[in-house]
This record gives structure tokens, C-alpha cells and sequence, in this order.
């Protein structure tokens, strides 16, 4: 019971103290004040961040205690919390001359070093620590070094200090948690699910473990052993939002839009409201096609985050699917404000824009596009398209040079396009040595194109070809 009241009484003897001190600077007093009395008010000032209360206090110590290699390192302490790293190196180093075991002087070293991104410094600092820290301390210490070796980018000895941190401490979370960044860094993520199940065989309830284990199974693509894994976080910690959301992700991977839903409404009821959620809902409804719903969730995220791009392209979209084109163009026109280079609403907006007839401005569109990124199949597949829409044929010929210059030649979606530029100008020789390639290599991608181009059954060249090659 008197432990209970221990850190209330501490806290009452430290306010006390405050109290007593910032009256004698009012008053312009000078009063006796203990040695570790001062210290402490430094420390609790520059917890707060108070460093100029902290200087206040170390300036009227240092007059009673000139000698305190305490006081020295308060001093170290202050001046790298403002910001002057250079000039607090030298004393902190002084002081470790006299107490080279010392601990907060390596941790505030180490802590410095780190900082100013010195990190082969800082892990010199925090490794002598660990030859002679108590066991406590070494807890937190292992997580400092990983940290470390994580800035420096050296995943493999971040996940070597981790797998310590754990056989220290097998309740450590934290180092659960950056496992699983480090593991993720170093593509290793099938490692990641092995450790996490090992790792669950010890400690099965463990909710950290497995929601690491939902997620490391969800990059591998094993979206029901991810959602698994998730209810099982979710069993033992019922109210971690973390897993009803990744759950919630792994249902809408898996297109099992209604139980998405609900997952998100879950997780709205423990977490407060975040406007992913909100355009997460919409994303889902939308699916579903109540479009009036996803609209209203898609609004409630723009409420709480007018700059939020997915809630505005998720509403042109649905005004697209209501075939109001105009509507849709001002929704893909406000994402475009938020990000002039996003990828997926320049596509979007070039469709758009073709369906609305504007050629010349949906081109625009999709160069912008594949400036950037040259590689974006879809991209060149809709430009092709739009020149094929003009009947511009040479012109759609010319793109599919370009295109295969920057994606696989190997593409059949390409390869039926430029069949059709063939045909349509008369090179029908060459036209119809690409089908026959082209049948054998992918004959739905002729289904797919029937869809579009219907009359060309009407030849009979064609007409035989596609027959014949039917599986």
C-alpha cells in the first residue's frame, strides 16, 4: 500500500519544490537549496521542455555547487537541448573521463550522436552500455541499437539485435513491431510468418504476434489466413483498431466487400473517426452498388479532411458510373489540384474525357502520364485506344512502337491493338500473321476485342481464323 501512494507523494515533494523555487526567482531572494533537490528540478524542467526554467536552475546551482560533475552534466544536457550538439559533446566526453560507466552520460551521448545522424557514434555509445547495464535498462537498450542499425539501413543486424531484445524480453512489443518493419525491408516476409508462428507456439497470446503474423500473411498474399490471424489479435485484444483495419483490408482484397463494411464499422467504434475509414466505407458501398451511401461516406471524409485525394476520385467515379461525365471531370479536376501527378486519376480523367468526346484533352492527359512513368501499359493501351477512336491509325501505330519501346513486347492487349491499325489501313498480310500469332498466344484477348470491334467477324479471313483456333 505504501508503494501505491509513492509516486503521488513524489510528485506532491516535486511540486513543492517547484513552488519554492520559482518564489525565491520572484522575489529575487537567495535561499539554501540541496544539491539533489536542483538536479532534480533540472530533470523535471527539461522533461517539460522547459529549458530556460532548467537554465534558470542550473545557473543558481552551479553558484552553490561549482564542482557537481552532476551539475556538469545537467549543463551537457541543457545545451543539447538547445540545439548546441558541438559545445555539449566536449563536456559530456570530460565527464565520462571521470565516470566511463556512468549511464546517462553514454545515453545522452548516444542519444546526441543519434540526432545529429552520427549513428555509427551512437551505437558505440549504446553498445558500451549494454557490456554493463543492469538487465531493465538492456530491455530498452537492444530496441536503441536496432533503431540505429535501421537508420543506418543494416536490416540484417537490426533483425540480429531484435531476435536478442525478444530472448531478453518476450513480452517486448516494440521489438515485435520493428521486427516486422525490418523483416518487410529486407523482403524476407515468408521469414516473417515462420518466426511469427514459432514465436505464437511460446506465446500464443500474444495479440501483437498476431496481428504481425495477419500482416506478414497478407503481403504473401494469404488474405483468409491473414483475416484468421487478425481475429485472433482481435480475440484476445478486442479493442486494437490496428487489426479491425487491416482485417477490414484483406476482406476488400479479397472483394468480400459487405464484411469489409462491417469490419470499418467496428473499428469506427473504438478508434477516433479517420477519413481513410470514411472513404474505406465509400470504396466498399461503391462495390456493392449502393452508389447514394458510398457517396454520403465519401462526403464525411472530405468533412473531416477537405485535401483527402481518395474521397474526390472515389466520387468522380461514382458520377461516372452515373454516366455524368461533367460531374465527374470537376471531382478528377479537384484531385488533380491536391496531386497534378497522380497516376490513376490522369488515367481516369483521359476516360473520361474520351467518352465526352474530348480527344486532344484526354491525350494531354496521358502524355502527362507516361512522361512519368513510361512503363504504365494501361496509359499507352488507353492513349492507343483514343487515336484508334479518330480512326488516327498511322498515328496508333506509330504509339505501339513507341510503347513497346518501354513494355514487354510480349503484350497481347498491345498486340490486338495494333492488329486492329493494321487492318483498318488495308496492310492485311502482316494484320493477319499477327492474329493467328496472337489467337495461339491469348485467344480470350480476341473476345475481349470482339467486344469493341464486332464487325470484324464480318471478314472471312477472320472469321475462319478465330474459328479454327477456338479451344
Amino acid at each position: 500500500m505504501q508503494d501505491e501512494g509513492r509516486p503521488h507523494q513524489e510528485e506532491e515533494q516535486m511540486l513543492a519544490l517547484v513552488k519554492a523555487f520559482e518564489a525565491m526567482m520572484a522575489a529575487g531572494d537567495s535561499k539554501f537549496f540541496d544539491h539533489d533537490d536542483l538536479e532534480m528540478l533540472i530533470e523535471h524542467y527539461l522533461e517539460r521542455g522547459s529549458l530556460r526554467k532548467a537554465q534558470q536552475v542550473h545557473h543558481y546551482a552551479i553558484g552553490l555547487y561549482p564542482e557537481s560533475l552532476g551539475l556538469q552534466l545537467r549543463e551537457a544536457q541543457i545545451l543539447a537541448g538547445n540545439g548546441k550538439h558541438v559545445q555539449a559533446i566536449p563536456r559530456l566526453k570530460n565527464l565520462l573521463s571521470f565516470e566511463p560507466r556512468n549511464e546517462e552520460i553514454h545515453l545522452t551521448l548516444a542519444n546526441i550522436y543519434s540526432q545529429m545522424h552520427e549513428h555509427k557514434l551512437a551505437l558505440h555509445h549504446f553498445r558500451e552500455l549494454l557490456s554493463f547495464s543492469d538487465s531493465e535498462l538492456k530491455k530498452e537498450l537492444f530496441i536503441d541499437v536496432a533503431l540505429e542499425h535501421e537508420n543506418l539501413g543494416e536490416w540484417k543486424q537490426a533483425i540480429r539485435v531484435l531476435h536478442d531484445a525478444l530472448r531478453e524480453d518476450p513480452s517486448n512489443e516494440t521489438a515485435l513491431y520493428e521486427l516486422a518493419f525490418c523483416y518487410d525491408k529486407e523482403g524476407r516476409i515468408q521469414e516473417a510468418e515462420a518466426f511469427y508462428l514459432t514465436y505464437i507456439d511460446d506465446f500464443p497470446y500474444s495479440f501483437a504476434a498476431w496481428y504481425n503474423l495477419g500482416n506478414a500473411r497478407q503481403r504473401l498474399g494469404k488474405l483468409k489466413e491473414a483475416v484468421e490471424a487478425y481475429d485472433y489479435a482481435i480475440l484476445i485484444e478486442d479493442s486494437f483498431a490496428p487489426a479491425y483495419h487491416q482485417k477490414a483490408e484483406a476482406l476488400t482484397a479479397m472483394e468480400n466487400f459487405g464484411d469489409a463494411l462491417e469490419v470499418h464499422k467496428e473499428a469506427l467504434g473504438l478508434d477516433i473517426p479517420q477519413p481513410s475509414t470514411y472513404c474505406y466505407m465509400g470504396e466498399c458501398l461503391e462495390h456493392l452498388g449502393k452508389l447514394d451511401e458510398a457517396a454520403e461516406y465519401y462526403h464525411q471524409c472530405l468533412e473531416l479532411d477537405a485535401n483527402f485525394l481518395e474521397a474526390h476520385i472515389g466520387l468522380g467515379v461514382l458520377a461516372d458510373l452515373r454516366e455524368d461525365h461533367s460531374a465527374a471531370l470537376e471531382h478528377m479536376a479537384q484531385a488533380l489540384l491536391l496531386n497534378p501527378n497522380h497516376e490513376d486519376t490522369l488515367l481516369m480523367m483521359a476516360t473520361i474525357l474520351k467518352k465526352m468526346g474530348r480527344h486532344e484533352e484526354a491525350d494531354t492527359c496521358l502524355v502527362q502520364l507516361l512522361e512519368r512513368n513510361p512503363k504504365h501499359v494501361e496509359a499507352w493501351e488507353e492513349r492507343i485506344d483514343n487515336m484508334q477512336a479518330l480512326e488516327a491509325h498511322d498515328q496508333a501505330l506509330i504509339l505501339l512502337d513507341n510503347a513497346f519501346e518501354h513494355v514487354p513486347p510480349t503484350s497481347t492487349t498491345l498486340g490486338y491493338k495494333q492488329f486492329v491499325s493494321l487492318f483498318a489501313l488495308r496492310l492485311d498480310g502482316e494484320a493477319l500473321r499477327l492474329l493467328d500469332h496472337l489467337l495461339l498466344a491469348d485467344f480470350d484477348g480476341m473476345n475481349q476485342l470482339l467486344e469493341t470491334y464486332p464487325g470484324l467477324l464480318d471478314d472471312t479471313r477472320v472469321a475462319s481464323r478465330y474459328e479454327r483456333m477456338k479451344p
